[in-house]
């Protein structure tokens, strides 16, 4: 009777045992998933902040340009309308002006359309 009741109480407690390790294993696994968890949402937090502050420079570098090029306009202008007596004179550097100005933009879309192949060829390439 004593060999029986010893049995039973070291079967329990295999059995126990054995079960203990099985949800310290569970709980170890779901421990593990929220640190990768974590670290991922670390990772996407850093690099959403290097993106944001990646479109505030450029949106900040963007304004400075327009405000210059306006301020440029206006003082174009404001020679345009001093010089208007001399009009007849200024005619034709007004018209190599805008010459120039008109060349400059088709420089830059073909500058921008030569990049633009150069990166569909690289993401062929990769």
């Amino acid at each position: 009777m004593n060999m029986f009741l010893f049995g039973v109480l070291v079967g329990a407690g295999s059995f126990a045992l054995i079960y203990l390790v099985m949800v310290v294993n569970k709980l170890h696994s779901g421990m593990l998933y929220l640190h990768q968890s974590a670290e991922n949402t670390a990772k996407a937090m850093n690099l959403l902040l290097f993106k944001t502050n990646k479109i505030e420079k450029i949106t900040e570098n963007t304004m400075k340009a327009s405000e210059t090029f306006i301020d440029a306009l206006r003082e174009s202008a404001e020679q345009m309308m001093n010089n208007r007596s001399k009009q007849n004179d200024d005619s034709e550097e007004f018209d190599d002006l805008r010459r120039a100005f008109d060349e400059g933009i088709r420089q830059m879309e073909e500058d921008d359309e030569e990049e633009g192949d150069d990166d569909s060829e690289n993401k062929w390439k990769e």
